[in-house]
Parts: C-alpha cells; structure tokens; sequence
C-alpha cells in the first residue's frame, strides 16, 4: 500500500481502501499465537492534506475481530471503528545526522517517507492493533470463570464455596455505626 505524493493533486486527497488480510501479514502471525483475529474486508478511509513536505492524514478504520473475553475466555466478535491522525514528514538524508534525526521524528510521532512515496501499510497495521481493546470482555454482564474450579460462570453455577477476599477492612463490616 503506498501513495505517490504527485496523487495528492490541489493539496488534498481523500481516499477509500478495502484491504485484505494478505496485505497486513504480521496480523496473521498475531493471530496465529493467540491474538486477535481480523475478519474481511478491513476498510479505511483516508483524507490526505499536502503541507509542502508534510503530509497530514486524518483517517478511520472499520474491521471486524474475533477476541477472547477477559473474564470467561470465550471468543466473540467485535467491531472495531476508530479515528486517527498520522503525519508524515521527509526522511532527511545527512550522513552524519540520519540516525539521530530518524528517533526525533519516531519520538514526535512522525512517520518518515523516502522518494516522494507514502508507505501505508506499516502505519494502518499499527492503528489496527492499537484499535485492539486491551481487556476485552463479551458483555457487560459476563461473570466469568469460578476461580476455584474454572466453570464458565455465564453457562452453569458451580457448587465451590465462594472464599471472602482477605482484606484488612473486612473487620469494618461488623462495625455498629449508629450514634447512641
């Protein structure tokens, strides 16, 4: 995925992408070991603003992604739908400054181009992920799994007595605070 910047004609572009999994391959390993699973078609909408150098992109993503619940551990689907912004600036060439000038720019979050090219892919893959939730969890109202004997609490009740968590203010709950 890539874009030349003589595309972005009067300074502004706006563009759709339907993607296929094919192009995003570090998705397929993520997913391989466990991690989300991105269903067809991955679309984004993309509005290219030309600066000079700068290139201002402010885009959305919409996908689908089958996750596991933090609480019971069943897979289920979700929709994903996110907006972002990414800026991309010149990868300047100078001998001596190349490497020290490339960490500026990953520390400003700015994405580096070379030749006049745009490279989409890297940065899309990476908002995809980041659209990820980190615990996610299938419905609000899922109990999860009974620490004691791991029954998925959303489908049986199990007979394991419930311990009280050992906490130091549980002495409070017998406390009488009526006034006399």
């Amino acid at each position: 995925m890539r874009l030349e910047l003589k595309d972005i004609k009067g300074g502004e572009l706006e563009q759709g992408y339907t993607c296929s999994l094919e192009e995003f391959p570090d998705l397929g390993v993520i997913a391989a070991v466990g991690g989300p699973k991105f269903g067809e078609p991955l679309e984004f909408q993309l509005r290219f603003q030309r600066l000079g150098q700068l290139v201002e992109v402010d885009a959305s993503l919409d996908a689908l992604v089958t996750l596991k619940c933090g609480r019971c551990l069943q897979p289920f689907e979700q929709r994903l739908s996110e907006v972002f912004a990414l800026t991309f600036v010149p990868l300047l060439k100078d001998d001596e400054t190349e490497e020290e000038v490339e960490l500026e720019t990953d520390k400003l979050g700015l994405i580096s181009y070379e030749n006049e090219v745009l490279e989409l892919q890297e940065p899309l893959q990476e908002q995809l992920l980041m659209a990820v939730p980190i615990s996610p969890i299938c419905k609000t109202s899922c109990c999860g799994l009974c620490p004691v004997c791991g029954t998925n609490l959303n489908v049986e009740k199990c007979d394991c007595v419930q311990k009280v968590f050992n906490n130091k203010f549980n002495v409070l709950a017998n406390i009488d605070f009526k006034k006399s």
